[in-house]
C-alpha cells in the first residue's frame, strides 16, 4: 500500500492516516488523478485523448488518397508553377502532374498509393528547385559585387525558372572577368609618356584625358585594355613625332634667319628685325617660338594658294629659215627608199 500510493518513510503517521483516509472517499481528486506511469495514464484507442491536436504533425499532415492530401498536393504544384519550376525542371514536373490527375480518377487504396508515389517526386522537385534557385541567385550577387551590369536580363531569367542559363550565362560572365583582370605588357608605354613629361609636352585633350583614366603601371595592363593601350600607345608616338617635327622645323627657320642677314643691312632692315624676333623667341619660349612659325608656314601655304596661276605665252614659233640655195632634202616613203638602194647595188 505504502509503495502504491508512493509516500515517503519520513511522513508523520498521523499525516498518513488522514491521506489514507481522503483517498478512500469516493470522488477525491487525488483517487482520481493517475500516478505517472500507471495503466491509466496511457490513452485507450478510440478515446478523445487518442485524436491529434489541432495544429500538431500528426493534424497538419492529412492521409494519402484524402481529398484534403489531393488539394494540398494540387496547391504545392500551383505555388512550384508560379516560381517557374515548369521551365527548371520539364519533365519532372509534368510527371508529377500526370500522377496527380490520375490519382483523381481512382479510389482506395490504387488513390493513396498515387497520391504517395506524387507526393514523393513533388518534394523532391521542390528541393531539387529550391536548391537551383539558390545557386542562381549567389551567381547573381557574386556578378553584382564584381561589377559586373546585368541589364535586367538575368533577373527576368530568375523569375521565369530558367536557373541553369541564369547560372550558366552568369559563370560565364564572371570567367571572362577573370580573364580580363590579368595582367600584360605593352612595351614602350611608359617611355612615351616619360618622354612627353620630360618635354612638357601638351598633349592633345582627348588623348590625354585617355592616358590619365587609362588603369596601367608602367607597361603592365590588364587585358581587356591591352588594344586600348596600344592604341594610346600609337596615338602618344605620333604626337611626339609630329612635336619633334614642329621643333626641327622652328630651329631650322630661325638658323635661315640669321644666315640670310645681309652683311651691311641698318639696324631697321626687315630681315634683320625678322631674325631678332625669332631668336628672341628661341630665348623665351621653345613652344611660342614653334607655334609661330607654324602659323608662318601655314600663312605662306595659303598665299601661295590664293595667288593667280601664271599665264601661259600664246606666241607662235617661227619657223626656221632655209639658209644657202640648196632645196630642203625630200623625205621619201621607206619603199622608195628601198627601191633606190637596189637599183644602187645593180650598178
Amino acid at each position: 500500500m505504502a509503495s502504491t500510493l508512493n509516500f515517503s518513510p519520513t511522513v508523520d503517521p498521523e499525516e498518513r492516516q488522514r491521506r489514507l483516509h481522503l483517498q478512500s472517499q469516493p470522488g477525491s481528486s487525488a483517487a482520481a488523478a493517475p500516478q505517472p506511469g500507471s495503466p491509466a495514464a496511457a490513452p485507450q484507442p478510440g478515446s478523445p485523448a487518442a485524436a491529434p491536436q489541432p495544429g500538431s504533425p500528426a493534424a497538419a499532415a492529412p492521409q494519402p488518397g484524402s481529398p484534403a492530401s489531393a488539394a494540398a498536393a494540387a496547391a504545392r504544384l500551383a505555388a512550384l508553377r508560379a516560381a517557374g519550376a515548369h521551365r527548371f525542371d520539364p519533365a519532372s514536373y509534368r510527371f508529377v502532374e500526370a500522377l496527380l490527375e490520375r490519382a483523381r480518377a481512382l479510389d482506395g487504396g490504387a488513390r493513396a498509393r498515387l497520391d504517395a508515389r506524387a507526393s514523393a517526386r513533388l518534394t523532391a522537385l521542390e528541393a531539387a528547385f529550391h536548391r537551383a534557385r539558390a545557386d542562381a541567385e549567389a551567381q547573381l550577387r557574386a556578378l553584382a559585387d564584381a561589377g559586373v551590369p546585368d541589364g535586367g536580363e538575368l533577373a527576368a531569367a530568375l523569375s521565369l525558372g530558367e536557373l541553369p542559363a541564369v547560372v550558366r550565362a552568369a559563370r560565364r560572365r564572371l570567367r571572362a572577368l577573370a580573364a580580363g583582370r590579368q595582367t600584360t605588357a605593352v612595351p614602350s608605354l611608359a617611355r612615351l609618356r616619360g618622354e612627353a613629361a620630360a618635354r612638357d609636352m601638351r598633349l592633345p585633350e582627348p588623348l590625354a584625358r585617355d592616358l590619365a583614366a587609362l588603369p596601367c603601371d608602367g607597361d603592365v595592363v590588364e587585358r581587356r585594355v591591352k588594344r586600348q593601350a596600344q592604341a594610346l600607345s600609337n596615338a602618344l608616338s605620333t604626337a611626339l613625332f609630329h612635336e619633334s617635327l614642329v621643333s626641327a622645323r622652328a630651329t631650322l627657320a630661325v638658323a635661315r634667319a640669321a644666315d640670310n642677314v645681309p652683311e651691311d643691312a641698318g639696324p631697321y632692315n626687315a630681315q634683320v628685325l625678322a631674325s631678332r624676333a625669332l631668336c628672341a623667341a628661341e630665348r623665351l619660349s621653345a613652344h611660342y617660338l614653334r607655334a609661330l612659325v607654324a602659323s608662318l608656314q601655314d600663312l605662306g601655304a595659303l598665299s601661295a594658294a590664293l595667288e593667280p596661276p601664271p599665264e601661259k605665252s600664246t606666241r607662235k614659233k617661227a619657223a626656221p629659215r632655209n639658209t644657202g640655195d640648196t632645196a630642203p632634202r625630200r623625205r621619201f616613203a621607206p619603199s622608195v627608199r628601198k627601191k633606190e638602194s637596189l637599183f644602187r647595188g645593180s650598178r
